[in-house]
């Protein structure tokens, strides 16, 4: 009897843990799986357009002439684009191009000569996972005159969230910015 009871528990026991199992890897299904290809190119290109958009806002960072509410509203906009206000990022601002928290590199191109950036047309989008891919580009930065060309990988994280239009809410997919390599 003593037996039996314990043979019921493992297996019952058994059947939970494969439960649990099942459900952790449908939750980390890749989003090339769990979206259509064109769906996520879309996905991937809008990624594209707000890396272009954050550089521009770089930009306008060490422009001395913007106003400081301007200057303000900029940083605010920064910071929506990206998952992590302190992800890693390349500092631009330097030669030596080390990684740097993104408030610190903000609060260096507040103090910056003025530098310009161009992001290439050309973007491959790779390592997708489950909640995330790596955009690859180049970086063209001019600071004095001089030009550099820096290759950048960016994690970009995709995500669906709940939001609030009116008195209703509506599942929305996120695309956000982390951390660059």
């Amino acid at each position: 009897m003593k037996n039996s009871f314990l043979l019921i528990v493992f297996l019952m026991f058994s059947f939970i843990c494969k439960a649990q199992s099942s459900n952790s890897d449908n939750a980390q299904v890749s989003l090339s799986s769990k979206y259509n290809a064109n769906v996520l190119a879309v996905y991937q290109e809008h990624s594209k357009s707000k890396i272009e958009d954050l550089f521009t806002y770089f930009q306008m960072l060490t422009n001395a002439s913007l106003s400081d509410d301007l200057k303000k509203e900029v940083v605010t906009n920064i910071n929506q684009l990206y998952r992590n206000k302190n992800a890693m990022i390349i500092d631009f601002t330097s030669e030596s191009f080390d990684k740097i928290p993104l408030q610190e590199f903000i609060q260096k191109l507040l103090i910056s000569d003025p530098i310009t950036f161009s992001v290439s047309e050309e973007a491959n989008f790779n390592s997708v996972t489950f909640q995330n891919w790596k955009t690859v580009y180049t970086i063209t930065r001019t600071k004095s005159g001089i030009s550099s060309k820096i290759k950048v990988n960016q994690i970009v994280f995709m995500y669906n969230m709940a939001k609030e239009f009116g008195d209703k809410t509506k599942i929305v997919t996120n695309v956000l910015l982390d951390e660059m390599q």
